[in-house]
This record gives C-alpha cells, sequence and structure tokens, in this order.
C-alpha cells in the first residue's frame, strides 16, 4: 500500500476516536494551555493513536505534534489531533484531524479528515488534490466585491488589528467566514467555498497539511516550511484564490512579504 492509503486509514482510525470523544466530551478533563487555548485527553489520546499507528508503518519517521513534542526523523508526520478543540469542547461539530508528511523541508503529503461529516481531503505534492478520493475542481470568484474571506484569529492578536483588517475586507464589500478551525478553511478554500483565507500566526500543525491540498487545489499559498523555525514558531498562513490575491494583497499590504507557492 502507498503512504498515501496507509495515512488515510490511519487518520480516519483518528477521526473515529475523536467523534467517540467529542459525543462524551462533557466527562473530559480540560487543561488550559493559555488565553482561549485549551487541551483535553481527547487531543492527548487521539495523538497518541496516531503516533501509536504511524511508528508501526513508519519505524524510521519522526514527528512534529502539539501536544507530544518532536522526535526528528529524514521524514516527520506533522500532527493535529483535534484542530478546533475549543469548538470540539463547546459541542460545535466543527473540527478536523490533520497530517502532513515533510521531507527535506518540503511537503509531500497532506490529509485533513472531518469525522462529524466523514470527508477526508488529501493532497500529494504535484499529484493534485482530492476530496473523499475526487479530484477538487474549486470555482473561486475574482473580486473581492463577489468574495467570502476567511479570518482566523485567536488571542495573540491585538484587537485593534483585528479590527481594521475586518474594516478593510467589509468596505470592499467581501463577507468574512470564521467557523473555528483554520485546517476546515483551508478546505473550504481549496474546495472553492471561500475565495481567500488569512492568519498571521498559526502553528505548522494548524497549517501544513491545509496549504499543500489548497495549493494542488489551484490557490496560491504561503510556503511554512521556507524558514528553519518552521516546526515551533508560529507565522502567517495565506492561501487564496489566484485572481484575487492582487486585490487582497492591495486591501492587507502585509501579505506581500508572505513568500508563496503557485
Amino acid at each position: 500500500m502507498s503512504d498515501t492509503a496507509l495515512a488515510s486509514a490511519a487518520i480516519r482510525e483518528a477521526g473515529q476516536l475523536a467523534r467517540a470523544f467529542f459525543e462524551r466530551r462533557h466527562e473530559l478533563l480540560i487543561d488550559q494551555k493559555g488565553p482561549q487555548d485549551y487541551v483535553s485527553a481527547a487531543d492527548r489520546e487521539v495523538e497518541s493513536c496516531l503516533i501509536s499507528r504511524l511508528s508501526q508503518l513508519f519505524p524510521d519517521d519522526g514527528f512534529v505534534g502539539e501536544e507530544s513534542g518532536q522526535r526528528h526523523g529524514a521524514r516527520e508526520w506533522i500532527i493535529d489531533p483535534i484542530d478546533g478543540t475549543t469548538n470540539f469542547l463547546r459541542g460545535i461539530p466543527v473540527f478536523a484531524i490533520t497530517l502532513a508528511l515533510v521531507e527535506a523541508d518540503v511537503t509531500q503529503l497532506g490529509l485533513i479528515y472531518d469525522p462529524m461529516r466523514d470527508v477526508l481531503y488529501e493532497a500529494t505534492a504535484g499529484g493534485g488534490a482530492r476530496c473523499n478520493g475526487e479530484p477538487i475542481q474549486p470555482l473561486w470568484r475574482s473580486a473581492l466585491s463577489q468574495s467570502l474571506i476567511g479570518l482566523c484569529h485567536s488571542s495573540r492578536l491585538h484587537p485593534e488589528q483585528l479590527t481594521a483588517r475586518i474594516s478593510s475586507v467589509l468596505r470592499s464589500g467581501a463577507i468574512l467566514r470564521q467557523p473555528g478551525s483554520a485546517a476546515l478553511m483551508l478546505c473550504d478554500l481549496a474546495m472553492g467555498r471561500i475565495d481567500g483565507l488569512y492568519d498571521a500566526d498559526l502553528k505548522a500543525w494548524d497549517s501544513v497539511a491545509g496549504l499543500l491540498i489548497a495549493r494542488e487545489a489551484g490557490a496560491i499559498a504561503s510556503n511554512f516550511l521556507a524558514k528553519e523555525s518552521w516546526r515551533t514558531a508560529p507565522q502567517p498562513t495565506l492561501a487564496v484564490a489566484p485572481g484575487l490575491y492582487p486585490e487582497l494583497s492591495a486591501l492587507w499590504p502585509e501579505i506581500r512579504d508572505i513568500p508563496c507557492l503557485p
């Protein structure tokens, strides 16, 4: 079996575990890592499940996990066990498991599984993007005045910065979306459900898989792995329809400095 097939089976298994935890979430012990930044036993158990399975399949590979830290290898799996933990804990069924395979600072494989809808998004470098096995062929809008723009944010973003971004994009005629899972927003971008996405401060496990999926669907997407510190340091994450990039970068000049890949 291919790496994609093996990883797909592993992420689906982890997703079903996450769904089981979601259905009894009121029993979970919850810790707070920072302002509006939560972790529960579900996050830790789902990540442990994925690492255990991948270690059996690929014993020489390393890991970068949100909850378990790092184990270096020539190939490394980037894991977010539950992207959208706040949604998960509040009973909002919008969360996902993310998994990416990185080799020589290049993302080779990206998978995002939505266990509540049983939808698997995947992409391979140079091999296109798929949703439940079917090729993704997005139809994006070409003007901000017709667009939906995803704007992720966290407590780390200064309120005045967020207000300025919101005001400027609304004045352009666009409408904003913020469902609470950066990974699923990147999948929405890849599918053509939204036309652009920006977050100034995401971690690798939030971004790397979804950026490959968006890029292989045809979007302009930021190169999260361009900096040597990508495993630990938060970075801007951008994905946008190619025809919309000039208008969006004029509106938000800071995105011009983000290294991107077509």
